[in-house]
């Protein structure tokens, strides 16, 4: 194969464009060993394959293998071939040197350009240059029989128009695209057998053809091999051999233009001599120029009547709208080819965040790439720092979210595991929370153990700063008078009205001792060991009057559980409140210094009475 590379000049405009390329890269690269930017440098060298190197320690010598490789695509696409051509070539042979060049200048640049105004558009251009080539390479090949030349045409159609269909208009499945992608493989196949027959092409180009067909292979190839993932070093050696096919098809043109030799026995390698006279048949219609046309107008239209027109284009760039978020549906909802849409518009999406996931100058192709090797990616910690080494970023959640159009199955395990490891740390903090509140309590005690009410509990109030806290009805939405804190401190005391109670504390930013007991009758009237007795009159609309609890009210509150205190359902009460304070104990520093009785029984009073005052 390497050997026939010698029947080729290299040529002075080829050298030329080489060399310039050659000192391009080495001075982009010299500047990012010196700013740090080799990984951006080697992304631009693939072509903008976003592959991310988790090692540096080969991404010196793989960029330079890349751009060797991409130097001698270079040669071979622009240097001619060193064998004279023949003179007088029929016509046919011409317009496939045209449709080869145009194909290689696609690859390129061309159905790149054409891919940023619709993607369709840019498919269905290469699909029909494609077909167009095959038809007249077919024609114009020898040594081959035309049975052969039938089925291979055949078999090249069918693999490049049959799947379009299904991709636009459901989607496709898996089972019904493969064995058509295979008819495409197999008509390449039969082309490389041709163009041996006819003997005009090299043992290099036809192997160079080679490598072009197994290397689309290899990556269903490795799913099947490694489903865990592909090695980012293997992808990235799969994309760089993608340019074997643009050599091909340059090869191809340059050879085309000698005369093929077929003996009895086969092909017997190119010649220089001179054109024979025009033969009969297909050959003369060729010369003529009559005769590819038909052909290739049937080609140019036969995609574009299977693809149809667009819903509207699709360009490789999403612009972010407004708009995209309130129309996605949920995954369940969404048709399986909405979906990639769907994602691409969480992607993009910077409603609530102020920035997209993704940079916005990047392509949607890339955009789903990247999507795809997130998903590939075990943990969530380590998907995020994939997606920081594209240049995005995004909290686990919003990633989640996006992902779940692409790998529903990854996302729904780790929500699955974060709500079990959530459901641990509530788990956790609850027993925290007990623990603190058991040893907040543990100098409390019911001060009447020996009168029960129908209602009671003691715990520890942690009060807030200023101190104070509320009885209230928590259910009662009905607009009307309320206990006010201030006017309980000008009081001294308490304020009550309508269906809540203000009472201060000499205490603030301190656990109190606070006990409650709801009776269904007055309890008797104990004043001594009390430095303050107060009683007033209550409405419960709902049939509630509580005390709230921990943390309810600004980090204040009882940090155990307290009866409802309306023991009668809606109705009025009479609520008594008893309060002392505590001297502090340097063997206790902890305790708490206050203690407040609440005592609640029906009644329709609703005067105050003072039954002890502050001293």
């Amino acid at each position: 194969m390497w050997a026939a590379a010698g029947r080729y000049r290299f040529g002075r405009p080829a050298a030329a464009v080489v060399a310039l390329y050659l000192v391009a890269v080495a001075t982009a690269a010299a500047l990012a060993v010196g700013s740090g930017e080799l990984r951006a440098l080697a992304v631009a060298a693939t072509g903008g394959t976003g592959v991310l190197f988790e090692q540096d320690d080969w991404l010196g010598p793989a960029l330079a293998g890349i751009c060797l490789l991409n130097a001698w695509m270079l040669w071979q696409v622009l240097r001619g071939p060193a064998l004279p051509r023949a003179v007088g070539l029929p016509r046919g042979v011409i317009w496939l040197r045209r449709l080869l060049y145009l194909g290689v200048a696609g690859d390129l640049v061309l159905w790149q350009l054409v891919d940023e105004v619709s993607e369709t558009g840019a498919n269905a251009a290469s699909q029909t240059l494609w077909v167009a080539t095959v038809i007249l390479l077919l024609r114009v090949m020898s040594g081959v029989s035309t049975w052969f030349k039938a089925i291979a045409l055949m078999l090249g159609v069918i693999g490049v128009v049959a799947p379009l269909p299904l991709l636009h208009l459901g989607g496709g499945a898996p089972q019904m695209i493969g064995p058509l992608v295979l008819a495409g493989l197999g008509s390449m196949v039969m082309i490389l057998v041709g163009q041996r027959r006819d003997g005009r092409w090299s043992d290099a180009t036809i192997d160079i053809g080679r490598i072009s067909l197994i290397t689309p292979l290899v990556f269903p190839l490795l799913g099947l091999v490694l489903p865990g993932g592909w090695p980012e070093g293997l992808v990235l050696l799969v994309d760089t051999l993608g340019m074997f096919s643009l050599v091909w098809l340059a090869r191809t043109a340059h050879e085309v233009a000698t005369q093929p030799t077929i003996g009895p026995a086969g092909p017997t390698g190119p010649t220089t001599g001179p054109t024979p006279e025009p033969a009969t048949g297909h050959a003369a219609r060729s010369a003529s120029g009559r005769g590819p046309r038909l052909p290739v107008a049937v080609a140019l239209v036969l995609p574009f009547l299977v693809v149809g027109s667009e819903e509207g284009a699709r360009i490789s760039f999403t612009d972010p709208d407004e708009h995209c978020r309130g129309q996605t549906l949920p995954y369940a909802d969404t048709r399986p080819q909405d979906r990639p849409r769907s994602f691409l518009c969480l992607a993009r999406d910077d409603t609530f965040t102020g920035t997209p996931m993704f940079p916005e100058d990047l392509p949607d192709q890339r955009v789903l790439a990247y999507g795809e090797e997130l998903c590939a990616v075990p943990g969530v910690e380590e998907r995020q720092a994939r997606l920081r080494r594209a240049g995005g970023a995004a909290d686990a959640t919003r990633l989640g979210d996006a992902l779940e159009f692409l790998c529903p199955g990854v996302v729904a395990r780790q929500r699955a595991d974060e709500a079990r490891r959530q459901a641990e740390r509530e788990k956790e903090q609850e027993k925290e929370a007990a623990a603190w509140a058991a040893e907040l309590s543990a100098g409390c005690a019911d001060p009447w153990p020996k009168l029960r009410a129908r209602r009671q509990g003691t715990t520890a109030y942690q009060l807030f700063e200023g101190g104070g806290y509320h009885v209230y009805d928590d259910r009662d939405d009905t607009e009307g008078p309320a206990a006010d804190m201030l006017r309980a401190i000008d009081d001294g005391f308490i304020d009550a009205a309508g269906s809540s109670a203000a009472i201060t504390t000499y205490g603030e930013n301190e656990p109190m001792c606070l006990t409650v007991k709801a009776f269904g009758h007055a309890p008797p009237l104990r004043l001594k060991g009390w430095e303050q007795v107060v009683e007033v009159g209550l409405v419960s609309r709902s049939g509630r009057l509580v005390v709230p609890p921990y943390p309810e009210g600004g980090d204040s509150g009882a940090v155990g559980p307290l009866p409802n205190l309306a023991v009668d359902g809606p109705g009025r009460y009479r609520m008594r409140v008893y309060t002392r304070s505590y001297e502090w104990d340097e063997a206790d520093p902890e305790a708490p210094l206050e203690e407040h009785l609440i005592v609640v029984y029906p009644g329709r009073a609703t005067k105050k009475i003072v039954h002890r005052a502050a001293r």
